[in-house]
């Protein structure tokens, strides 16, 4: 399984507008295909920051639409896909993350995510991997949140990824808060950290979901 992203840089002075403009092409997409996309606000991070996921059993099917139904009118996605682009403030970056493993209820796309995001030497990678998954069952054992690590290369770099699923922003605060002080959790990161060239936490960000 993959997890396709795409990363959207918005004009922050129009933010309003780009959340809500993002929002129905979203949610018009989802309307007339199967791909299932999320959508995804910063909230703790980059300010302007959007993110669209969608979980890809197949990469053929989703690379050549596939998913799209027949009777889909793709005409009026075009006053949609306008207003966003009206808004688009850099480039949009795409990226697939092959997850490595899961823990936790997954059923439902929860309403907040964390996502931490550490580097590595293509050399480490599956030594850091191994890692991330001991960190994320240390801390689902400890908070009981859902947990993702899944890893990447292409157009990404060598990245091993944990994305955390909250209810609410107090359950961020609180879990994050107990599983950072948890010892089993320290000692878990001092072990990944120790691995030769690895970066831990290069990027992190708290994101709220739209749809």
């Amino acid at each position: 399984m993959k997890i396709w992203n795409r990363v959207f840089l918005m004009n922050p002075g129009r933010q309003g507008e780009a959340s809500a403009a993002l929002t129905a092409a979203h949610e018009a997409i989802n309307g007339m295909s199967d791909y299932g996309y999320n959508l995804w606000e910063t909230v703790v991070g980059t300010q302007g920051e959007y993110g669209a996921s969608a979980l890809v059993p197949d990469i053929d099917a989703f690379d050549t639409g596939e998913p799209m139904h027949p009777d889909a009118d793709l005409e009026a996605m075009g006053p949609l896909a306008a207003a966003v682009n009206d808004c688009v403030e850099g480039r949009p970056e795409d990226s697939f993350w092959d997850v490595s493993h899961t823990v936790g209820d997954w059923s439902e796309a929860p309403a907040f995510v964390t996502n931490v995001i550490h580097r590595a030497p293509l050399a480490q990678m599956g030594s850091l991997t191994a890692a991330a998954i001991g960190i994320a069952d240390q801390l689902h054992g400890v908070t009981n949140t859902p947990i993702i690590v899944c890893t990447s290369v292409m157009g990404t770099g060598p990245s091993v990824r944990l994305i955390l699923g909250w209810d609410s922003l107090g359950r961020w605060s609180e879990g994050t808060a107990r599983g950072m002080a948890d010892p089993g959790f320290q000692e878990r990161v001092a072990g990944a950290a120790a691995l030769p060239g690895v970066t831990l936490l290069a990027e992190s960000n708290v994101m709220r979901r739209l749809v």
